[in-house]
């Protein structure tokens, strides 16, 4: 395979640099057991571009050589204070609320119409009933959160 060179400032690498332990992040909370090359493709190339960052002693006194994972990652007080972690967070709060609201969609249609009236339903029909839940419910969660969201258990599971 051919290779090309790029041509990065510090301030480019480092941001580079966030990029790879945002993506190290992902990987190891979404496939930490996966075998796929792919994933170590990323994780290979994300690993060598801390490495080349860690040589930068700019960028060096925000890194150690982390025994966890046996590469060069961020310091925790940097990864706290950085941009890639409020990224992630962002990522991880939105997908919570849409996977919430999604299911709780779904499940409230079921509920109503019971199992075989739903699986009846075209999918045009499924979504637009569903999406009429999501409204309400996306409405519901943004000015009230899970304050106002009950959950009710059966007597032997409460």
């Amino acid at each position: 395979m051919s290779k090309a060179d790029l041509e990065l400032s510090e301030s480019e690498l480092l941001h580079l640099a966030e990029m790879s332990a945002m993506v190290l992040t992902m990987l190891g909370q979404a496939m930490p057991e996966d075998n796929d090359a792919r994933s170590a493709a990323w994780h290979k190339l994300c690993v060598s571009i801390l490495k080349s960052a860690a040589k930068i002693p700019s960028i060096r006194r925000h890194m150690e050589l982390n025994p966890d994972c046996g590469y060069w990652f961020f310091k925790r007080p940097y990864v706290d204070a950085a941009f890639y972690s409020d990224v992630l967070e962002e990522f991880r709060d939105s997908t919570f609320w849409s996977e919430l609201v999604g299911r709780l969609s779904e499940q409230a249609l079921v509920e109503n119409l019971g199992d075989e009236m739903a699986t009846l339903l075209t999918d045009d029909e499924r979504n637009e009933r569903v999406s009429s839940y999501e409204k309400a419910l996306w409405n519901e969660v943004n000015h009230h959160g899970l304050d106002r969201l009950v959950f009710l258990l059966p007597p032997e599971e409460s």
